[in-house]
This record gives structure tokens, C-alpha cells and sequence, in this order.
């Protein structure tokens, strides 16, 4: 198959309503997965016990910050994620004559994800760590903007600077890519192709986003952390110490569950609006 501009642009609008929609759950969900005792408030609420009459509408703008670089990643990155799924699940079905690697065959979806997750990921990543660090800020920083932080990673780490937890990012959505894609595509053959209505992908994509977020959400925290920890110096040392202090000061096991429902709150739309429009307008236009 070819992936043609008629679904292309139809994914990107898509990914461009579900990030803007969601994306103040998206800052909640990194302020609790980065939050320490002495930070919890001012993380969550974006203000320094300023009076009430200017609290919401910065409180608002502050869960906003950031958006501007995920949206601009965002339809590149979505472009490459749905394009490979569906370039490598339809080469590995017409080049291999086995079962096993036919189309709707799960090894075939679990194979079609991570080629998918490792080709976004060359958007997903610098997106992340600008994103990530903006969400963050205090009001003593609240004057960075996405350029000069830009401009001071670049300065102090290089290009790297903006791959920082590349690899982990992986280790975090293969299982979440993984998982989804064989949950939802086994779940929509419980219905025929006719069968399979806007309804029928809302609720395929929810359950298996859920599941994704579930099984992802631990290795998530500990990438966020990374990906922040130029900002935030507690957390240097690398995935492998922060785990370890995680686990030691915040709780053991539960440290690792930190800002689950609100991720799984944050997940849902996204992958459902994504997925959901995919689908229906490519049915649409291969019925066309």
C-alpha cells in the first residue's frame, strides 16, 4: 500500500486536536511524575501563592506552556509513527508467506509498533525533553521560552542535548506501542470490517490505551525524570540512580505509579482521537 496525502493530513489534524485538547493533562501528569515534598504545590498549581484575581488565568497559561514545540512535533512525529505501522505491517504480510506475519496476525502488529515507536521517536524525543523542562518551570523561570531554552541545550549539551533519554523514551513506548496495537487490533476482529464503526475504534483505542499506559507508566516516571534533570539536579545520575532513589526516599513500588490515572486521563483521547479519525477516514477512503 501507499500512504497517500488524503490520510496523512487527516492524521496530522488529528494529532493536532488531541495534543491541544489534552495537553493540560499532559503538564499535570509531568509536574507529579517530577514533583518533590518541597515542590508539590507550586508544581501542581503553576503559581507561587499569588493573589486569586491573577491565579487562573496564569495557573491556565502555565499548563499551556510548552505547546508550541508539541504541536510542532507532533504531525511530523504522528505522520511517522502511522505511516511505518502501516508500511511495515502490509511489507511483512505480502513478503512472508507465513501465517504468523500475515496482516492481522499479532507477532505482525507487535513487529509493525516497534518499527513504528523507534522512527517517531527521532520527533518524539526532542519534543519531550523541551516540552518536559517547560512544564516544569517556576515562576522564577517562567520568562524561558521555548527558544532559549532550545538555544541552552544546544549550547550546553549539543545535539545530544535534545536526544537526552532517547533510548529510554523507547524502553517506554515499545511496551506501550507494543501492547496497544495488539490489544486493539485483536479487539476489532470481535467485529467484521462493515461492522466496525467511529464507535467500535473509540472503544477498541481506550482499552487498549489504558492497558498501554498501565503497563508503561513505571519506566515513563523515570524517563521524565531524566529527560528534566537539567533542570532538576536531584534527579541526575542517570535512569539506573534515579530509579534507586526513587524506590528509596518516595515509597518503594508505589513511587512508580506516581500520576497513573492522570496519564491514563491524558492517554485515552489522545490515542483515541488519533487512532479513531485514522481509521475512519481510511476506511472511508479505501471505500471510496
Amino acid at each position: 500500500m501507499t500512504i497517500d496525502s488524503f490520510y496523512l493530513v487527516a492524521s496530522s489534524i488529528a494529532a493536532l486536536v488531541a495534543r491541544f485538547v489534552t495537553y493540560p493533562l499532559d503538564t499535570v501528569k509531568t509536574r507529579i511524575q517530577t514533583q518533590s515534598e518541597q515542590r508539590k504545590y507550586t508544581l501542581l498549581a503553576g503559581s507561587d501563592h499569588q493573589k486569586p484575581a491573577t491565579t487562573w488565568y496564569k495557573y491556565i497559561r502555565s499548563l499551556y506552556k510548552g505547546i508550541g514545540i508539541t504541536l510542532l512535533f507532533s504531525v511530523p512525529a504522528l505522520t511517522v509513527y502511522l505511516s511505518c505501522y502501516e508500511l511495515v505491517k502490509d511489507y511483512l504480510d505480502t513478503t512472508f508467506s507465513v501465517t504468523w506475519l500475515q496482516r492481522n496476525a499479532l507477532l505482525n502488529h507487535a513487529i509493525s509498533g516497534c518499527f513504528a515507536e523507534i522512527s517517531a521517536g527521532l520527533f518524539f524525543t526532542p519534543m519531550e525533553v523541551i516540552k518536559s523542562q517547560l512544564q516544569i518551570l517556576t515562576n522564577a523561570q517562567r520568562d524561558t521560552t521555548t527558544i532559549s531554552l532550545a538555544k541552552t541545550i544546544a549550547r550546553e549539551e549539543g545535539l545530544l542535548g535534545f536526544y537526552r533519554g532517547y533510548w529510554m523514551t523507547i524502553a517506554v513506548f515499545l511496551p506501550h506501542t507494543v501492547t496497544y496495537f495488539v490489544v486493539y487490533e485483536q479487539l476489532k476482529v470481535l467485529w467484521t470490517v462493515e461492522e466496525q464503526t467511529f464507535l467500535v475504534y473509540v472503544f477498541c483505542s481506550a482499552v487498549a490505551s489504558t492497558l498501554g499506559v498501565i503497563v508503561s507508566t513505571p519506566l515513563d516516571i523515570i524517563k521524565t525524570r531524566w529527560q528534566v534533570s537539567a533542570q532538576e539536579h536531584a534527579y541526575q545520575g542517570g535512569p539506573v540512580k534515579i530509579a534507586q532513589l526513587m524506590w528509596q526516599n518516595e515509597g518503594g513500588f508505589r513511587a512508580f505509579t506516581q500520576g497513573m490515572l492522570v496519564r491514563i486521563a491524558w492517554g485515552i483521547p489522545v490515542t483515541t482521537i488519533n487512532m479513531t479519525v485514522f481509521e475512519t477516514l481510511l476506511k472511508l477512503h479505501n471505500n471510496s
